[in-house]
């Protein structure tokens, strides 16, 4: 679940594909997780970062993180049935 709805943030623009810069690693504070929408807790990692088109701040789990990581750079891969295969 957690997964799609970031697929769902990536696609339509809530979360950035590739303009964003980490700022910082520690225990969350309480604020929402831009990832999947619930509180990072004092107890939980949270990664924060800027994105650099509008100059906002991200705020991820860190599990949030590796996911939105992950979903991003598979977004930009080309797949491979588009992609011509040479003999």
């Amino acid at each position: 679940m957690t997964r799609q709805l970031i697929r769902l943030r990536l696609r339509d623009g809530r979360l950035p594909h590739d303009r964003a810069v980490e700022l910082g690693f520690g225990p969350g504070s309480g604020q929402e997780c831009d990832g999947c929408g619930t509180a990072i807790t004092a107890r939980q990692a949270m990664t924060l970062r800027l994105d650099t088109e509008d100059w906002s701040e991200i705020r991820l789990h860190d599990e949030c993180f590796q996911i939105w990581d992950d979903e991003r750079l598979k977004a930009w891969q080309p797949s491979r049935e588009s992609t011509p295969v040479k003999k």
